[in-house]
């Protein structure tokens, strides 16, 4: 059985660990094998140790009582840089969104995204965005959750140029 709960600061390797496996299958064929393999586990669990420690009510985890955690997802304030250069006052941001590829088809994907656009609603943050590459297949699963293509950019990282695309949801 899978539930979904807030981020503790102790879930950090787990997550960590969830982060990378998922980078490395997500973006195979995106980014260089060299920079996924690069990936640190440690390093990223020092990241999200620092993160948890005043936001950990921003992040949510899918935890299966046998496997542990199986995905997390986290979201926030839109950060200044992340705002589309249109400028229409998107409030708030969906940082990361990542499942073990084994839990792929379930609906934990949905659950996850609805715990977070809850959160950023009840914080009164309803215009609400992510980016992703458009390069990746899971972008269609944003569409399906009724996000629309809102603003697109291409931005070097890791040594490549990436087109991205900007999805929202605003108020109903």
């Amino acid at each position: 059985m899978v539930t979904l709960r807030a981020a503790r600061q102790s879930d950090a390797p787990a997550i960590a660990r969830v982060h990378v496996e998922s980078w490395r299958t997500t973006y195979a064929g995106m980014l260089p094998d060299s920079y996924l393999l690069s990936l640190d586990v440690d390093q990223r669990t020092v990241f999200w140790a620092r993160l948890l420690k005043p936001r950990g009510d921003s992040v949510v985890v899918a935890e299966d009582e046998k496997a542990g955690v199986i995905g997390f997802g986290s979201c926030g304030p839109i950060r200044p840089e992340e705002q589309p250069q249109s400028g229409d006052g998107w409030l708030g941001e969906i940082y990361t969104l990542y499942l073990l590829s084994d839990w792929h088809g379930q609906g934990l994907g949905r659950s996850m995204l609805d715990w977070l656009l809850q959160r950023l609603r009840a914080r009164g943050l309803d215009r609400i965005l992510l980016w992703v590459v458009e390069a990746n297949p899971t972008r269609f699963f944003y569409e399906a959750m009724g996000a629309k293509v809102i603003a697109r950019r291409r931005e070097p990282f890791a040594g490549v140029l990436l087109d991205e695309l900007a999805y929202g949801w605003s108020p109903s």
